[in-house]
């Protein structure tokens, strides 16, 4: 029993002996709970549970989101893409044999979980949509070698290994691998790493003792080199120029994270080369939004796309319009240009209203070049009135100068003209088109 709880706590407000027992803490702490920056609970062996994410029992998939996630992979299959949408499970999914007694408090109920991850990777396979379980492979993990760290909520090289290989086994299965040429990884230990951990920072004001550090034994997956005279030789596989990828990964800090060697992994398990756009605090849409209306995107497609997105970042937190924008930058099927003019400063201008638009319409806005992050557009009814929406890019994203502006809420019958106004100057190269997306019924 802890100590910090049996010569401490007890003796002060009368706890028995076996009430302390239940809510003892490894590392002497107490008040974490009730934390204004992290709450969280105390688990076996010292694993820690943030209350907000990792107990929460409503992770939602709606239909709308569901069916847009359908039609995602439909526009990026008919240009040569796979997607593989891959929903990380909350760390009490993954490990449930470590929650405390107290996650009952909070109506947590482990088998109601596990069935909430099963329902949004089955919806989303009804729809064709390549959706990996990644629950059930964390939970093949070890005791020894747990999938996440114990104060931190990001998995540890072996998580990301056990994920690796399941996602892997989706890609291999999958028609469009067919046509990839996979080559030999392997990977090899580099030695002890110790990285930085913003959730152990936050729980350690709480806790007397020390608690333990984001250490893990970290990897490097690198290409071996076919045999020419008997002996073998490996070359890094990231950091090279590559004209058509084979597979690209854009996710959160689970997959922005060298300590973890996910990319890598993903490589040696499928032999593909990994191009990795993940950004760290990107949260749902950054990295997928970023690398999806960038020129590289549509120069050059990827045979294979990994969406990587924990299960409680909800896709329709934002609205539909995220997701929206990425079916159109998906689809290729804005090559509608509309006739702009400029008044020599921020904004471009173009009639529309002898163009019929459809509320499923979206308008793409080119400034022609990075750097903007930020575009207004107005639409004009012939009446007068003005419908204005704004696309910002933040910090974290990439400027990509590309903004695809979904109609939805702002349509109207009689739109007159549409103004951009960007926050970089416009040139000649800007400009401005219609995307004609589909919404078929998706059945």
């Amino acid at each position: 029993m802890n100590r910090f709880c049996t010569r401490a706590i007890a003796p002060l407000i009368g706890l028995t002996l076996s009430a302390c027992a239940a809510n003892a803490s490894n590392f002497a702490c107490s008040g974490h709970e009730f934390s204004n920056t992290m709450p969280s609970i105390e688990g076996r062996d010292g694993f820690f549970f943030r209350t907000f994410a990792d107990l929460r029992m409503q992770h939602p998939l709606t239909d709308q989101v569901a069916d847009q996630l359908q039609r995602l992979s439909r526009e990026l299959a008919a240009g040569g893409t796979t997607l593989i949408y891959v929903t990380i499970p909350s760390k009490s999914q993954a490990m449930p044999d470590y929650l405390p007694p107290r996650s009952a408090e909070y109506s947590y109920d482990v088998n109601s979980a596990g069935a909430v991850y099963q329902d949004i990777i089955a919806r989303l396979r009804s729809r064709g949509v390549a959706a990996p379980d990644i629950q059930t492979a964390l939970q093949r993990a070890g005791a020894d070698n747990p999938p996440f760290f114990r104060a931190d909520f990001h998995w540890t090289p072996e998580g990301a290994r056990l994920a690796a290989e399941e996602i892997a086994k989706t890609i291999v299965a999958d028609p469009n691998y067919a046509n990839t040429t996979p080559k030999k990884f392997e990977t090899i230990e580099r030695g002890r790493e110790v990285a930085f951990s913003g959730m152990r920072r936050a729980l350690q004001v709480f806790c007397r003792d020390e608690l333990p550090p984001v250490a893990t034994m970290s990897f490097l997956t690198r290409e071996v080199a076919a045999q020419t005279d008997g002996d073998s030789q490996s070359l890094d596989i990231f950091g090279s120029d590559q004209v058509a990828p084979q597979a690209v990964l854009v996710g959160t800090s689970f997959s922005d994270s060298d300590i973890n060697n996910f990319a890598g992994f993903l490589s040696e398990y499928s032999g593909l080369s990994i191009v990795n756009y993940a950004i760290t605090g990107g949260n749902q849409f950054g990295a997928i939004t970023s690398y999806l209306t960038s020129t590289e995107f549509a120069e050059n497609r990827p045979q294979f796309l990994i969406w990587e997105n924990p299960i409680y970042n909800n896709l329709a937190q934002y609205g539909p319009g995220h997701i929206e924008e990425l079916i159109a930058a998906a689809s290729g099927r804005c090559d509608q240009p509309l006739v702009t003019t400029s008044d020599g400063g921020t904004t471009l201008r173009a009639e529309l209203a002898d163009i019929r638009l459809r509320p499923e319409d979206v308008i793409f806005a080119n400034l022609g070049q990075d750097g903007a992050r930020r575009a207004e557009f107005s639409f004009v009814q012939s009446s007068g009135v003005r419908r204005r929406a704004v696309m910002q890019r933040g910090d974290r994203l990439r400027a990509t100068g590309r903004f695809y502006q979904p109609l939805l809420s702002l349509w109207s019958d009689d739109i007159a003209e549409v103004q951009v106004t960007f926050d970089r100057p416009v040139s000649d190269v800007a400009s401005l088109s219609i995307c004609r997306t589909t919404k078929d019924d998706p059945s």
